[in-house]
């Protein structure tokens, strides 16, 4: 295996008097076809991990790698490009656009690498029948449920084949068996695909799930262990 993401001595803090710190010397990799919860209380430095692993922030010192590129210090639109190609991120909040059917928000995971409009659409239309939402790809998110519209958000971020799907609180909106499905559907990618998933969780039943479980504590790795038994099941 090789690593899709590497994090070495990763610091992360905030302007104040005296100043606030969201991680602090945080190492870690996460190896292609691993699936891995992190979690810890909040406040511990969950969410600030996945966005500087996505891209979306920059550690105040340390390194990032992602697929053996470092990120730590790229430039906004070389930034960009990395997650475009590399990094699929799913919310909490889904983040569907409105005015675009299931079909549409899966395809504009693949407009900012160019592929033409019919091939984005049989992607699209690929992916969401991986996700069993084939039948709703007309729909828009108004017209979905909680857990289909986060179904649509994991497709989106299949798109192209990424690197590694960085996912904050996955089942944070659903409700309980909503939520394991989606749990359920994260396993199966991983399993059957081979997909390489991060979950960001403070939920410790879906933490449970991952081979491998890390807990943050106060901005640093307190726990990084094989789950017992070596079962997602």
């Amino acid at each position: 295996m090789t690593p899709a993401l590497t994090l070495k001595d990763v610091t992360k803090t905030y302007p104040g008097e005296p100043p606030v710190w969201s991680l602090r010397g945080v190492a870690l990799q996460v190896m292609s076809g691993e699936l891995v919860a992190i979690t810890g209380p909040s406040g511990s430095g969950k969410t600030t991990l996945l966005h500087l692993a996505a891209g979306l922030d920059r550690p105040t010192s340390g390194t990032i790698w992602i697929n053996g590129r470092d990120v730590s210090g790229m430039p906004d639109r070389q930034a960009s490009t990395l997650r475009a190609y590399q990094i699929g991120v799913v919310f909490q909040q889904f983040f569907l656009l409105p005015d675009q059917t299931a079909a549409g928000n899966v395809a504009a995971g693949l407009l900012y690498r160019g592929v033409p409009a019919a091939e984005r659409r049989r992607a699209a239309m690929t992916l969401l029948d991986r996700v069993g939402l084939g039948h709703r790809a007309t729909h828009r998110p108004q017209q979905m449920s909680g857990g289909e519209q986060q179904r649509v958000a994991i497709a989106r971020a299949l798109a192209g084949d990424p690197a590694v799907i960085l996912a904050d609180e996955p089942t944070g909106n659903l409700d309980q068996v909503t939520g394991e499905e989606i749990v359920k559907l994260l396993v199966d990618l991983n399993e059957a695909d081979g997909a390489t998933i991060v979950v960001i969780t403070h939920d410790e039943h879906v933490a449970a799930r991952a081979r491998r479980q890390i807990v943050l504590r106060d901005g640093r790795v307190v726990t990084d262990r094989a789950a017992a038994g070596g079962t997602l099941r």
